[in-house]
């Protein structure tokens, strides 16, 4: 009672009336909602220091509260947001840890410095972080305890150069005699902290169960609409979002915070132009058939909306696709639909039904799972859609290691 009655006392003084944190236990048992309550949490979280309880709640704030803290912090921290404030509480808290499986590490091709990581410049950290993110979508194969580790590691290597003055960093910024992390390094470590956090957590969310439904060649029957020269503009549109890493758009976007930025603009600033002259040139000009092998997701994502738009006359993106960059917002959606809704998920696609998951895999193994589940969604009638589907393909589906969900 006297360490607590203590704490109140030197604690940032405030007259706004909220739930003020004393000990590592109410850090993580008090979770605050408004834009007032979420600063003066930080700032007294902060003041119990290094601690693993308090890193573990900053952690869960952050996973909650990501795009809301996605705001300037008015004042003389320009180039800051509120999540970045957050960032450093959970570095201030985080318990230093360098030892990873240094052989596992570098068979997942994610190791660029072979030097131990507390020698570690900016530029091994930032690089080690973007080869991390180009590989993330092959994360939840991996073994979880491993990688967490790593990453522990890099978020340590991210507390010394966020937390301390340093004689000299590369692209740093001037304080006195030292230097110190420039913020846009600071949102590089961030934004990766939360996306690779958070598609694990939203992975592990569902029980999953293989299934495979066998359809015909639907998909290479509808690259007819590729004669259309606005099938293949939208289509390229459609692309570009595929190109960022996890992270990317934040960093990209972090000189005009708050604005919002296109997802073309943040590949030609995250990626060498050369790449995007050259996927322009292949899906406005090349053969559909080979448009298709190399983006096989744009395409027949974009098959899907074309057939339900002349069908239906409605967006299926729109109403049964959740993409993985929407999934933190609209995941209890998803979960209470009673309409099937397919999730992307590290690139690839599930049906989600009734909180669970069928399949991970490609969209057009996916979609005829999905056909398969959805009988009228929103009242629409896919026979049709079933018969093009299945027709061809009913009797060799009854047989061998395939199983047919029930309509």
């Amino acid at each position: 009672m006297g360490i607590n009655c203590k704490l109140a006392w030197e604690m940032y003084k405030s007259t706004y009336l909220s739930v003020r944190i004393h000990t590592p236990e109410e850090a993580f048992n008090i979770m605050p909602d408004t834009n007032v309550d979420i600063l003066l949490w930080l700032i007294d979280v902060y003041d119990l220091g290094q601690n693993k309880t308090c890193a573990q709640a900053v952690q869960k704030l952050i996973m909650k509260h990501y795009h809301t803290l996605n705001e300037r912090v008015p004042g003389m921290l320009p180039r800051w947001t509120k999540g970045m404030m957050a960032w450093v509480t959970f570095l201030n808290a985080l318990e230093p840890c360098y030892d990873f499986d240094k052989a596992w590490v570098i068979e997942n091709n994610m190791l660029i410095s072979a030097q131990p990581a507390q020698t570690w410049t900016i530029d091994d950290l930032l690089t080690t972080l973007d080869a991390t993110a180009m590989r993330w979508k092959s994360a939840y194969k991996l073994n979880r305890v491993k990688l967490q580790q790593y990453l522990h590691c890099l978020w340590s290597v991210a507390k010394t150069f966020t937390m301390h003055l340093h004689p000299h960093i590369h692209n740093g910024l001037k304080e006195g005699n030292m230097m110190k992390i420039h913020p846009k390094q600071i949102m590089s470590c961030y934004s990766r902290f939360y996306w690779w956090n958070k598609t694990l957590d939203l992975y592990d969310l569902y029980d999953r169960e293989d299934k495979t439904v066998e359809c015909n060649e639907f998909f290479k029957d509808e690259l007819r609409h590729f004669i259309l020269r606005k099938f293949r503009d939208e289509l390229l549109t459609d692309v570009w979002e595929t190109v960022p890493f996890y992270g990317d758009k934040e960093i990209a976007g972090h000189d005009s915070l708050g604005e919002g930025m296109s997802t073309y603009s943040c590949i030609y600033k995250r990626h060498p132009v050369c790449i995007l002259q050259k996927i322009q040139q292949r899906v406005l000009y090349d053969k559909p058939e080979d448009v298709q092998a190399r983006h096989s997701t744009a395409v027949n994502l974009k098959i899907i909306q074309t057939y339900f738009q002349n069908n239906f006359k409605i967006d299926f993106k729109k109403f049964f696709l959740c993409y993985e960059k929407n999934h933190p917002k609209h995941w209890k959606a998803v979960q209470e639909s009673v309409v099937p809704i397919i999730v992307e998920s590290f690139g690839k696609f599930s049906v989600i039904h009734e909180k669970k998951a069928y399949c991970h895999g490609k969209i057009e193994d996916v979609f005829p799972v999905w056909v398969k589940l959805a009988k009228k969604p929103h009242g629409l009638d896919i026979t049709e859609l079933k018969n093009k589907l299945f027709d061809q393909t009913s009797a060799a589906s009854q047989g061998g290691s395939i199983y047919e969900l029930s309509i």
